[in-house]
């Protein structure tokens, strides 16, 4: 999407570079930020998710965290979810609600297009963490 961005800014002249070159700028800004949080998820969060059902499965102890509890991972990653949904709420008011500026609409369609799924997308992964899979961890690690 990066990429449409800037060929879009390219193709809309300069009111197109004026206008999506701010747009541009805050997508790399998210895509830094989703990345690295899906790194987070990943390698810190996921697997410490699968010990704490390891031991509740096996009735076993609580699995020792070098940081306490499993609630301070969460509570970072809410934090990331937040900042994401500032992100695209900026590229949502500079996109004109994803319709863009009348002399670049054409070229905005696409973008919208891809915005409007990408935000739909993390409204879904969002709610799956923060409304299902943390407080079933949290459950899980108090049950220990």
């Amino acid at each position: 999407m990066e990429d449409a961005i800037v060929r879009a800014a390219e193709a809309g002249g300069r009111g197109g570079a004026a206008t999506v070159a701010p747009l541009a700028h805050t997508f790399r800004f998210f895509k830094r930020e989703l990345e690295a949080h899906l790194v987070k998820e990943e390698e810190m969060l996921f697997p410490l998710v699968r010990q704490i059902e390891e031991a509740a499965k096996l009735a076993g102890e609580r699995p020792r965290l070098a940081f306490g509890s499993i609630a301070h991972p969460i509570n970072l990653l809410r934090e990331d979810h937040q900042a994401e949904q500032r992100q695209l709420q900026r590229m949502l008011k500079m996109t004109e609600n994803y319709s863009g500026p009348a002399e670049i609409a054409t070229i905005y369609r696409s973008i919208a297009e891809q915005l409007r799924a990408l935000e739909a997308d993390m409204r879904v992964h969002v709610y799956l963490e923060d409304e299902i899979l943390f407080p079933r961890a949290r459950s899980l690690e108090n049950g220990l």
